[in-house]
């Protein structure tokens, strides 16, 4: 697998991976003026083709993420989001499972209220799926950020400082991760993914309101729950102590797609492995985003024309 592809975006223009740089003095660098999404693309050996999964949603959330920002307007539309990532894909010849990361942040030289100019990113990064190995958490000491402080709603930058220092203290003192709590002790999720339990056979996950982040991944996983399996999701707060005693845990993202957790503050979750509902809604995830599952086609992007 490559360490880096040949070209990236920058400035709204495909460039030479070398090419793009960005000052230090940029409110992006000294103030973490960025907003940003990820997004896999799914590479389709029978097919012959590339999918990015649910592109629209992400650069639909991408746009509001830097208007909540405060950030000048962009001038592009989804739509041209999309056309330019597809072009990006094209011109790096991806045929294989990839992350993408498209960012707007703020460049020139401006002060902490810089609203503007507004530069468009787009990379293209290797990334495998993560190991089957089911994650050891924590309880981070670190409280989750709230909306009346700088809002998880937002995907950018600057907020998931508050998630690095957390993973920072879980990774040292021996876990794979963590998970963080609000300000009345409910569960929020873990730094990079959205957190789901299985209670009674009934997989439940924290209301947006919890201050979560408004996660394309986990509203899927609520749709194909009850699509699929005819399981209806239970949205409501969780408190610690419930972790203790949950069937199944697993986290779920962009980057994680359907990740099990096996101990909670060393207590085995189940048995410790990953849990049958687990694996079932991991499945059906994997299969439609990858365009094995034909249904929801409008999730998947194609990338090559004529395919």
């Amino acid at each position: 697998m490559a360490e880096h592809y040949e070209y990236l975006v920058l400035d709204g223009k495909i460039l030479p991976y070398q090419e793009a740089k960005l000052h230090i003095l940029t409110p992006a660098v000294k103030y973490g003026a960025t907003a940003f999404e990820g997004l896999r693309a799914y590479w389709n050996e029978d097919l012959q083709q590339l999918f990015v999964f649910r592109s629209s949603d992400h650069m639909s959330r991408l746009m509001q993420s830097g208007r909540l920002m405060g950030m000048e307007s962009v001038d592009y539309t989804v739509e041209e989001l999309n056309d330019l990532l597809c072009d990006l894909l094209i011109a790096n010849k991806i045929r294989e499972d990839v992350h993408i990361r498209p960012s707007l942040f703020v460049v020139g030289e401006g002060q902490v209220p810089a609203r503007g100019p507004v530069s468009l990113g787009m990379a293209v990064i290797p990334m495998e799926r993560w190991a089957d190995k089911t994650y050891r958490l924590c309880i981070s000491s670190w409280r989750r950020i709230d909306d009346n402080s700088l809002s998880p709603r937002i995907k950018c930058a600057a907020n998931y400082q508050n998630g690095r220092m957390a993973l920072i203290q879980a990774k040292e003192d021996g876990y794979d991760g963590c998970l963080m709590l609000d300000h009345r002790g409910h569960v929020t999720e873990e730094p990079r993914g959205c957190f789901f339990m299985v209670r009674k056979g009934v997989p439940v996950t924290s209301p947006l309101t919890d201050d979560i982040l408004e996660s394309i991944t986990r509203e899927t996983l609520i749709e194909l729950f009850n699509e699929f399996h005819g399981i209806q999701t239970e949205v409501r707060e969780i408190d610690r102590t419930e972790l203790y005693v949950a069937e199944e845990v697993f986290l779920c993202g962009t980057g994680m797609e359907v990740t099990p957790v096996g101990q909670i503050d060393r207590f085995l979750v189940g048995n410790g492995q990953i849990g049958p509902l687990t694996t079932t809604i991991r499945q059906s995830y994997i299969g439609i985003a990858r365009g094995v599952d034909g249904r929801h086609s409008e999730w998947r992007m194609p990338v090559y024309p004529g395919v």
